[in-house]
């Protein structure tokens, strides 16, 4: 879509709260099932979908997840990038707690998800063409239980 008051510059509009279809597609290839998409937004991703705010298969916020332990094969989370410090290894330690050992994490955000139950298996980052934020995707294997 193009603004006409734009001048020279052309603007590429997506809905809020979602990733651009190549991203989707990426992630897509590392999802094992039964998968659970934390901070899921818009996206289709995930066999299940839990947000706080949006229309989600299940209304749930991070900390509390309405799961039972070692449920998920894969738990993919795209956490707000502004989390507070002090909250993040809580969202860790929930993501871990649902997480099956020998399950997946895929984890979106620019700081890394540090647990003594996670081993880093891959990680990728997209170079993007302008000055804003590097998306970087971890990929991490449950090795020890909850």
């Amino acid at each position: 879509m193009t603004n006409p008051k734009a001048g020279r510059w052309r603007y590429r509009f997506r809905r809020a709260w979602s990733w651009p279809k190549p991203v989707e597609e990426f992630i897509s290839l590392f999802l094992i099932s039964p998968s659970l998409h934390i901070f899921c937004g818009e996206s289709g991703l995930g066999d299940v979908r839990v947000d706080l705010h949006l229309d989600a298969d299940v209304k749930a916020d991070a900390f509390h997840l309405p799961f039972r332990g070692e449920c998920f094969r894969t738990v993919l989370a795209d956490p707000p990038w502004h989390l507070a410090y002090h909250l993040r290894p809580r969202i860790i330690r929930e993501c871990v707690r649902v997480l099956k050992i020998g399950g997946r994490l895929i984890w979106n955000a620019p700081w890394w998800p540090n647990s003594r139950k996670l081993k880093v298996k891959e990680v990728w980052y997209a170079k993007p063409n302008t000055y804003r934020n590097c998306p970087i995707i971890l990929v991490a294997e449950k090795v020890s239980a909850s």
